[in-house]
């Protein structure tokens, strides 16, 4: 996962990391694109406390569900 275009502290990549670990458990290997096309990625640059606030499985639980809806709306 490149994360160059954010500036992304220890914990914030460690949390994703966690999401991702999580999602992979759930979706496998759409995992790391579920969490770029949900809008996860900004909504942590953004506002980073407010995320850290949940822990991942609320933040795979959403991702998940946008990813989902996302692929709904695709086919």
């Amino acid at each position: 996962m490149n994360f160059d275009k954010y500036s992304f502290d220890e914990l914030d990549i460690e949390l994703i990391f966690y999401i991702r670990d999580e999602l992979e458990k759930r979706i496998g290997s759409q995992s790391i694109e579920a969490i770029i096309v949900s809008g996860f990625l900004n909504r942590l640059q953004d506002d980073p406390v407010y995320v850290h606030h949940y822990d991942e499985k609320y933040w795979a639980d959403y991702i998940l569900s946008r990813y989902q809806k996302k692929e709904l709306l695709t086919i």
